[in-house]
């Protein structure tokens, strides 16, 4: 029978790719808009991560229930 549970690794793992993903549209927000070097595909790609990250998370937790 399998459990449900999210075990302590993915919990960890969970937090450092939403940190990772925090920390990549923070960069390039700071750079499309404070340092004037527009890179819209990196925006992008750091917001649909950004996105898919806090999706799997909320997707993990309420799974457990």
């Amino acid at each position: 029978m399998k459990t449900n549970s999210i075990s302590k690794g993915e919990k960890i793992l969970n937090l450092v790719f939403i940190q990772l993903s925090s920390a990549g549209l923070a960069y390039s927000l700071v750079n499309q808009f404070i340092l004037d070097k527009p890179n819209k595909d990196l925006l992008l790609v750091m917001l649909c991560f950004f996105f898919a990250s806090l999706a799997s998370w909320q997707r993990k937790k309420y799974r457990k229930q």
